[in-house]
């Protein structure tokens, strides 16, 4: 068990670094989304944001507690749909093709989020069923990390939007 706590925070922190590294107007991800509205490309963001800061939170939770194992099949789901639906041209579409690195990070994510996936059934599967209540219950993050996290999304939701929309 030991052994599987240390995979799932290995690809939980490596997924959102993967992820981070794609924030719009940052090095890698250049292409222009401003044919979408403000609701629709803030919705993303919260919902990419939240997926990244979370994994990171997840991360350190799996690490120290050894807890975490649903929502991190959770979160290898989210990656995999993420980067599958832009790679398949479903959303989000730009009229700029993406970069090779883009290309190629949103494939390795994509078998991050595989990995994420498959790691953490096999950890749900070795833990037993009682691992979904512990999921579920243990202490919070104090108020000051989770106030800072707070406004850490909301910055990187403001800045991805305004810099996909060609704004920034």
């Amino acid at each position: 068990m030991f052994l599987m706590r240390q995979i799932l925070t290995v690809l939980l922190a490596l997924s959102a670094i993967n992820l981070a590294l794609m924030i719009p107007g940052g090095l890698v991800e250049t292409r222009d989304f401003s044919d979408y509205t403000v609701l629709v490309l803030g919705a993303f963001n919260l919902f990419l944001t939240v997926l990244g800061l979370g994994s990171l939170v997840l991360s350190y939770r799996t690490w120290a507690r050894g807890q975490g194992f649903f929502l991190a099949a959770l979160a290898g789901l989210g990656y995999l749909a993420v980067y599958q639906a832009d790679l398949q041209g479903i959303f989000p579409v730009a009229p700029v093709p993406m970069s090779v690195l883009l290309y190629l990070l949103e494939w390795l994510g994509t078998l991050l989020g595989a990995l994420l996936f498959l790691a953490a059934l096999i950890g749900l599967r070795s833990s037993g069923a009682s691992q979904a209540a512990v999921d579920a219950g243990g202490r919070s993050l104090p108020r000051a990390v989770l106030f800072a996290l707070v406004l850490a999304g909301a910055a990187i939701i403001l800045f991805a939007t305004l810099s996909a929309m060609g704004a920034a």
